[in-house]
């Protein structure tokens, strides 16, 4: 399992001449570590519920950083465009709290919830170029179509997180 390796042997597996670890669990892996920070900025912040709700979050990512490869592994298509969709889903979840966040926290974090923010955006988008080229292959309209309406709504994560460091930026003038 991807998710009981160190940070070291993580990596070692990236960079190996494999399939897998690859895009799709690196995204996953971003979601959590943006989870884990808003998790901690809530933590200072005394928010006990949104601490909660990043927690949760940060486990459910983390079990897709071993989803992922068990889906690339298993070829099956539709849960390969399902894993990343599911990371995307997810990591913008992180990414609303973080903006939710940001409006009560310590203000000795705010810059956590930044570089949060932005491993967030970051996980949402390498996510969507999984199931975009997953979607390449599959050949049933009505699947595509569902699928990319569900993502509709995670679909531009870039302006919620240029909103959260652009909000940061001027609270740090």
């Amino acid at each position: 399992m991807l998710q009981q390796l160190t940070i070291e042997e993580f990596l070692e597996q990236v960079v190996a001449r494999q399939p897998t670890p690859g895009g799709g669990s690196v995204a996953a892996l971003s979601g959590a570590l943006a989870a884990g920070l808003v998790s901690m900025a809530a933590e200072f912040s005394g928010n006990k519920v949104f601490s909660g709700q990043a927690r949760t979050l940060m486990s459910t990512l983390t079990d897709l950083v071993d989803n992922d490869a068990k889906a690339f592994a298993a070829r099956d298509l539709r849960e390969a465009t399902r894993v990343p969709l599911q990371t995307a889903r997810h990591s913008y979840a992180v990414l609303k709290l973080a903006a939710a966040l940001l409006e009560t926290c310590n203000p000795g974090v705010i810059t956590d919830i930044g570089v949060a923010a932005k491993m967030a955006e970051a996980a949402v988008k390498g996510a969507m170029l999984n199931v975009e080229v997953n979607l390449v292959s599959i050949r049933d309209e009505d699947y595509k179509r569902e699928v990319l309406k569900e993502a509709e709504e995670f679909s531009s994560p870039e302006s919620l997180a240029n909103m959260i460091v652009s909000n940061i930026e001027a609270r740090l003038r």
